[in-house]
């Protein structure tokens, strides 16, 4: 089973049969083939209170949770994972313009590792897109392969005194409850500081992507490719201190969870521009 499969963690008639549909292979491929003759409706949203926790893991633990022709960033033995979380504002489609603001307001998370450079530049591969609205798990799985999204009813994203808390769950992996506070002092782990020169050479590194790879529900070895959009001032970017962290992802590859690396983004505008399959 693909780690994207919807997960109805509730097990009502309507996840039940959500479920159903949007895994009915043969409207995924009718949906592919419709989308060959029409042209990608661009996307945008502006997002706030954008949370970056990165940890260094084994690459021997997660090389083999993608396909052979994918080639993780490593280094020393160590690759990167990062969970991006943050709160939309009208995500939806470029052309409404100012009736975009008509469009719902989703908080997001995205789990991502990192593709080598030498295969691609400035890309990144989803673990995990996790959202708190029913209507971009439908809309991104039945329009899309980019965007396979879990929906988590629950979902907390709060920014207070100078803290952001985030909470939400879909199943017993894919959870997470983390406090963060934003702070001045722009302090590189030590166990980076062999992998990156200087903060600032980190941050860029994580944040600085323009395209995320995922592979298909129904045929995971298969790939789609998003071309994104997210222009950064990176002289906004703040340095933070992980108060709190909890997920048990990170147990199963033998990471302290609280060995983390965290920044925050203020808020920008993100943009999706493209979306297709790689051959």
């Amino acid at each position: 089973m693909s780690r994207h499969t919807y997960k109805n963690q509730r097990s009502g008639w309507i996840e039940k049969g959500i479920a159903f549909i949007v895994h009915l292979g043969f409207l995924l491929n009718l949906r592919r083939i419709v989308m060959r003759f029409l042209p990608f409706l661009k996307l945008q949203s502006r997002v706030k209170n954008i949370v970056y926790l990165s940890w260094l893991v084994d690459i021997d633990h997660v090389r083999s949770r993608y396909p052979q022709s994918v080639t993780l960033w490593e280094k020393q033995g160590k690759t990167i994972f990062t969970i991006l979380t943050y709160q939309n504002e009208h995500f939806g489609f470029s052309f409404l313009g100012w009736f975009r603001k008509c469009m719902p307001s989703p908080k997001q998370s995205n789990w991502r590792f990192y593709i080598d450079p030498v295969q691609q530049e400035k890309t990144i591969i989803f673990e995990q897109v996790i959202v708190d609205q029913m209507l971009y798990v439908l809309s991104g799985r039945l329009a899309s392969d980019a965007m396979p999204a879990q929906y988590a009813k629950a979902f907390e994203h709060l920014s207070e005194d100078q803290k952001i808390h985030t909470m939400f769950s879909i199943d017993q992996q894919y959870q997470l409850h983390s406090v963060v506070k934003i702070g001045t002092e722009k302090y590189l782990p030590e166990a980076w500081r062999p992998l990156f020169s200087c903060w600032d050479g980190a941050v860029r590194s994580l944040v600085d992507q323009d395209h995320a790879w995922v592979e298909w529900v129904d045929q995971p070895t298969k790939l789609s490719q998003g071309d994104i959009e997210m222009p950064f001032d990176f002289s906004q970017i703040q340095a933070a201190q992980a108060l709190n962290i909890h997920c048990p992802l990170l147990k199963e590859w033998g990471v302290n969870e609280q060995d983390v690396f965290a920044f925050v983004v203020p808020e920008l505008d993100f943009y999706v521009q493209n979306e297709y399959p790689l051959k």
